[in-house]
């Protein structure tokens, strides 16, 4: 190659900008999420409760720029009482 040639940039401060303008401009914001528990064994000689959770939250939208996807989480839990 006798010379570089780049990828021209996208925003030249006159065109492109409405197309980034969630990019460049970040927002904070906290989303409402929901858990439920439910105990199923206790344990009240060591003093111990185990269950499950099923829990919703909306997930990253990387600082406003995108659309939250749906989170569903599913599990045990484990705990100890003193």
């Amino acid at each position: 190659y006798d010379m570089a040639v780049a990828l021209p940039g996208l925003q030249s401060g006159e065109e492109g900008d409405a197309e980034l303008f969630k990019e460049n401009n970040k927002t904070f914001d906290v989303g409402q999420g929901r858990i439920e528990m439910e105990v199923n064994k206790v344990n009240a000689e060591e003093s111990e409760i185990g269950g499950v959770f099923v829990a919703s939250q909306p997930g990253d939208t990387d600082m406003g720029s995108k659309v939250p996807k749906k989170i569903l989480t599913k599990g045990i839990f484990y705990a100890k009482i003193q």
